[in-house]
């Protein structure tokens, strides 16, 4: 079983290829619960993979993440525990408009899958 920093920089990785739904579907549990920093909270793997296939349909150019940092702040072992990334995200939009945050993405895990993704960054600054 890969230690939950493995599965992180693993995710990291495929965030690094384009492989934003792939990601989802391989670590995330079922009952997947994420938050944006607007609050705005999508429940339920199925939902959250429609929602990223939306996203992306808007996505002009993608440019690839800069991952600054990778860590731990709690891993029992058992595939409990948190973990976070932050990094750098580059898209172009097909309106024009940019996404580029710099961001933080806080795991919570149970049982090996991701529970709960809690993303932090300003939307205002893109």
């Amino acid at each position: 079983m890969s230690t939950l920093l493995q599965k992180t920089q693993q995710i990291m990785d495929m965030l690094k290829d384009g492989q934003f739904v792939e990601g989802m579907e391989q670590f995330y549990a079922d009952d997947v619960v994420n938050i944006e920093p607007t609050g705005a909270t999508i429940e339920g793997l199925a939902n959250l993979v429609a929602h990223e296939k939306e996203v992306l349909a808007n996505v002009a150019a993608y440019h690839g993440i800069e991952v600054k940092s990778v860590g731990v702040g709690e891993d029992d072992g058992n595939g409990n525990g948190v973990t976070f990334a932050e990094y750098k995200l580059s898209v172009d939009m097909q309106d024009g408009s940019k996404f580029n945050p710099d961001q933080v993405q806080v795991i919570r895990w149970k049982g090996g899958e991701a529970v709960r993704n809690t993303f932090y960054y300003n939307p205002a600054f893109n």
